[in-house]
């Protein structure tokens, strides 16, 4: 038995152009929209022990956002969230909080 040679096997365009009695137009992508250059943000991994308790409290509180609409809420958005809070307190109430751990 004789190996056939390989055939050239044609695109998605060339297939549909061959059958279709003009050629068509493939739209070329679009250029892409320059974005104002902003500062950019760096992410770094940082393990936490939680209780199983601290972890009910913030699907809780994702709980309530989803019932309320606010949707796409992640447990490191709750806890970015936590931080965000803690560094708006005043000197005297975060050490009254620090002082309860």
């Amino acid at each position: 038995m004789k190996k056939r040679t390989p055939t050239h096997r044609m695109s998605e365009d060339e297939f549909i152009n061959s059958a279709t009695s003009h050629t068509l137009i493939v739209p070329a992508p679009a250029a892409p929209a320059e974005k104002p250059q902003g500062r950019k943000r760096i992410y770094k991994a940082l393990s936490v022990s939680l209780t199983d308790n601290h972890v009910e409290m913030i699907d809780e509180v994702i709980g309530h956002a989803a019932r309320n609409g606010i949707v796409r809420i992640t447990r490191s958005d709750v806890i970015k969230l936590a931080i965000d809070t803690l560094a708006d307190k005043s000197e005297a109430q975060l050490l009254a909080l620090l002082k309860k751990i």
